[in-house]
């Protein structure tokens, strides 16, 4: 008989980047967003940085703030490349002085750009990270790219690529220059943390959650076999959808009736307040400073 995976035992996730802060000390916010996650089991623990906000200098305050060893990291994670998520990873490498993986879609490496009037952004707009990827590798950083799913560790793992299986949910006003074409790009490299518990049960991290919540929670079902959603946090990016699709967003949440939800980032002052009068005992609030334990 084969090895028994060992479970996860508990979750502790800290706010270092959020577009809000309601933190009642020195702590900085920025847009975009940057989770420190410490995963235990048993035998083991793991610390994940998952995103690294927009410049940095607010990611380093913060962990110092806090008192965050930014050394102690085990990996990286990038859910896509947009500057956001990805502009404070040179300065988070700087402090960790050691080879680090960083796990993401190889799609990242491409040049990303939008036109998004909804969000102000009415002319071509490059949308990537604000350094070359060759800097990277310089500050020790070691890709380990990958389109499907990759392994952390035990009941921790990327989506990879997320299906695009509701009617509801889409991605616009994205492009991306590929092989020396320009052309729209529907984020393939969007791709999210899932965590699988002692109980069957699933935690779900996302960046921004391009792909649809509701496609990203479908497919880390189907790669934990999760029997239910114990969590889901980070950005759902609802803020400037239609009101149709946050209806729709909210009622399938409501079906898979999760335990806590935790909408950060871009998800809306729409979209929070919809989720939190749907779902009043789940919903939470998490910016910069706080943190959330799941046990």
């Amino acid at each position: 008989m084969g090895k028994e995976m060992e479970s996860i035992t508990s979750i502790r996730l800290i706010a270092l980047i959020d577009n809000a802060t309601h933190y009642e000390g020195p702590i900085l916010a920025e847009n975009g967003i940057s989770l420190f996650i410490e995963i235990k089991s048993k035998s083991s623990a793991i610390k994940i940085l998952f995103d690294t906000g927009l410049t940095g200098n607010t990611l380093i305050n913060n962990s110092k703030q806090l008192n965050l060893d930014l050394s102690t990291i085990d990996a990286i994670v990038i859910s896509h490349n947009h500057y956001d998520h990805t502009g404070g990873l040179l300065n988070v490498l700087e402090k960790t002085g050691k080879p680090l993986p960083i796990i993401m879609h190889p799609d990242a490496l491409k040049p990303k750009y939008a036109i998004l009037p909804s969000l102000g952004i009415k002319k071509l707009t490059y949308t990537g990270p604000p350094f070359p990827w060759e800097k990277v590798k310089e500050k020790g950083g070691v890709f380990a790219l990958s389109k499907g799913p990759l392994t952390i560790a035990e009941n921790v793992m990327t989506t990879g690529e997320i299906p695009r299986t509701t009617e509801f949910e889409s991605v616009d006003g994205f492009y991306i220059i590929d092989n020396g074409k320009f052309k729209e790009d529907i984020l393939l490299d969007d791709q999210a943390l899932a965590l699988k518990l002692n109980n069957d049960s699933l935690v779900l991290i996302t960046g921004c959650g391009h792909s649809g919540i509701i496609n990203t929670l479908q497919q880390a079902i189907k790669l934990t076999n999760a029997e239910k959603v114990r969590a889901v946090i980070g950005g759902f990016h609802l803020i400037d959808a239609a009101s149709d699709r946050i209806e729709r967003t909210v009622e399938e949440l409501k079906k898979l009736n999760p335990e806590i939800v935790v909408p950060m980032h871009c998800t809306g002052f729409k979209a929070k307040k919809k989720i939190a009068d749907a779902l009043p005992t789940a919903f939470r609030e998490l910016y910069c400073g706080d943190y959330i334990e799941i046990v």
